[in-house]
């Protein structure tokens, strides 16, 4: 999420959202940050690589809205480190992390080596994390426009959704 709701999320969450019963009264900032989840076709993550894996805080904070609001919507990976692998051992923590919570990753991956000279004032990225980052965003694009097509036409996966498909 872009917003920082008023240090909502500095800090470190200990009741999930799916842990909420219906009609149970749940901070508005986790409320709202559950509907803009629920509301997105695809998702970004951009994260930087900590101690070789996923930052803590990027896995507290998805990690508190469970699968049914990540699932059946792919997701894509930019990843960086101040060092030459450019965040490629948390793009790979990533992709199970993602796998799991339901937003499968697309196949291309950005990975921003040497980040801090790439994004100075009066710079721009190399041309090859500029190519990776366009070839990123055609596959989510292109998957988030199938999948959403598929939820429209026929929901998420359940009993019927088989019993539907299985028919077509």
């Amino acid at each position: 999420p872009v917003t920082t709701e008023e240090g909502f999320f500095m800090q470190l969450m200990s009741k999930p959202h799916f842990h909420y019963k219906e009609g149970e009264e749940m901070p508005a900032a986790l409320a709202r940050t559950a509907e803009r989840i629920a509301a997105a076709d695809a998702y970004v993550v951009v994260s930087p690589e900590m101690n070789h894996t996923i930052p803590p805080g990027l896995t507290n904070l998805m990690s508190h809205f469970g699968s049914s609001l990540y699932s059946f919507k792919p997701s894509g990976i930019c990843v960086y480190s101040a060092g030459m692998w450019g965040g490629a051992r948390a793009g790979v923590a990533l992709r199970s992390f993602l796998g799991e919570l339901g937003c499968t990753p697309v196949s291309a991956a950005v990975q921003i080596a040497k980040v801090h000279p790439q994004f100075k004032e009066d710079t721009s990225p190399e041309p090859f994390v500029e190519k990776t980052c366009e070839r990123m965003l055609d596959q989510l694009e292109w998957h988030a426009h199938a999948l959403k097509a598929h939820r429209e036409a026929f929901g998420t996966p359940s009993k019927s959704y088989f019993e539907q498909v299985r028919r077509s």
